[in-house]
């Protein structure tokens, strides 16, 4: 078994691979190519088109719901329409339980935001990817598995242990508020339709819960597995149709979604903007909280975006092994995310680069650095006066940095 740890610049991308079949962990940026020739969703493609279309059976992890994560998986299909191929290109796709009390969770904060987020905005294009994501995901996977701690994914003669996610513990330890954010925020919608006038008001409040109920319907049959495989279909057409429904209601709203309305909006849409930017923030930190974590053996340990009190729990339950061969660090090794509890490891990876809002963490370097370990740092070297708050402090890249500067780096487990 080997690691292959591609460069995404700002994102995530990792393969497991061995002598007989691949996972893809992760496939995303927020970054375009830095010489400008590809755009963020064909930049992340790039690094496994390859590997996708050739004749080893190919699994894809997506550990949440975050546009630079999945972004290039959006680019599935691409090279090869299906009437030209014999199989999907991927064998299973595997994504976090979002179950909660018979509930799919993020349903309805993910349709809320489609309806309600100007264009252009960051909010509107995590909605929109979620609604991209799955219909390629139904074309271009022969199946589709939603994974939950205590899972277990054979790998290649050993076993990929899932460690996380569980949703209602997950939920309560959200630093925004907990999970009546997720399940009772109609009401203050509602308050922000109130301003747009009884007949844009109606047709919201209209389309917003049928939109929830399609895609809470759809994503609860995915938890179902293969035996419910027509019933979902069915429900991915409905929830196609539901889409187009708002996709028209957002045209009124906001007009084109490329040459649309801009900041400043007009004062009865700006409720609906401050909505928007409230509900983007509690479903990151959701999909963060509610994100895959897994180890396979005491190799490898991804634990996604987990905030550091999903770290902690998992540490002070004894999930952890006392020690990895490679860590992935959270959120691309930022401050923010930074948890002493995470597992030593001989090397950390950090897949940073390309955006100054989220350089590298000094605290971070310097809390692992005692333990004699590695950094693995993807693309923040290539401008560590930018992407690298060690570097802003101290004038040098940390002494422990292994800078990757091939399009992958690659470790044998």
């Amino acid at each position: 078994m080997k690691l292959q740890i591609k460069r995404m610049r700002c994102g995530d991308c990792a393969v497991l691979e061995g002598r007989r079949a691949r996972l893809i962990v992760d496939c995303g940026s927020d970054n375009q190519a830095a010489d400008g020739s590809l755009t963020a969703r064909d930049f992340a493609y790039a690094a496994i088109a390859a590997q996708v279309n050739d004749l080893m059976p190919t699994h894809i992890l997506i550990s949440h719901l975050h546009t630079d994560h999945y972004r290039g998986f959006l680019n599935l299909g691409k090279d090869a329409p299906p009437l030209f191929r014999a199989a999907p290109p991927v064998d299973t796709a595997f994504l976090p339980w979002i179950i909660l009390g018979g509930r799919a969770v993020l349903a309805a904060p993910f349709a809320r935001l489609y309806l309600a987020a100007p264009p252009r905005t960051l909010a509107h294009e995590l909605a929109r990817g979620l609604l991209d994501l799955l219909p390629i995901l139904e074309r271009e996977a022969a199946h589709r598995q939603m994974l939950q701690a205590g899972d277990v994914v054979p790998l290649e003669g050993g076993k990929l242990e899932v460690l996380w996610p569980q949703v209602e513990p997950a939920l309560k330890m959200l630093p925004v508020c907990g999970k009546k954010c997720f399940l009772e925020a109609d009401g203050p919608l509602e308050g922000a339709f109130s301003a747009l006038g009884s007949e844009v008001s109606g047709r919201l409040l209209e389309d917003g819960p049928r939109l929830t109920s399609a895609l809470e319907r759809y994503l609860l049959l995915l938890h179902d597995g293969p035996l419910a495989e027509g019933a979902r279909r069915n429900a991915l057409a409905e929830l196609e149709q539901a889409r187009t429904q708002a996709d028209r209601l957002r045209r009124d709203l906001w007009g084109d979604e490329a040459d649309g309305l801009r900041p400043p909006y007009p004062p009865h849409l700006q409720a609906l903007a401050d909505f928007a930017r409230q509900q983007y923030h509690v479903l990151i930190n959701g999909l963060n909280a509610c994100g895959i974590i897994f180890q396979w053996k005491d190799k490898v340990l991804f634990p996604g975006d987990a905030p550091p009190a999903v770290i902690s729990f998992l540490r002070e339950q004894g999930r952890f092994r006392d020690r990895y061969q490679i860590v992935k660090l959270p959120h691309h090794g930022t401050g923010r995310y930074f948890s002493p509890a995470l597992p030593q490891a001989e090397q950390y990876i950090i897949s940073n680069g390309g955006y100054r809002r989220r350089a590298v963490g000094k605290e971070v370097l310097d809390g692992f650095s005692p333990t004699g370990c590695g950094f693995l740092c993807t693309d923040a070297h290539t401008a560590p006066a930018e992407f690298c708050r060690y570097y802003q402090a101290e004038g040098h890249c940390h002494p422990a940095c292994i800078p990757i500067t091939e399009r992958q780096q690659v470790i044998p487990l």
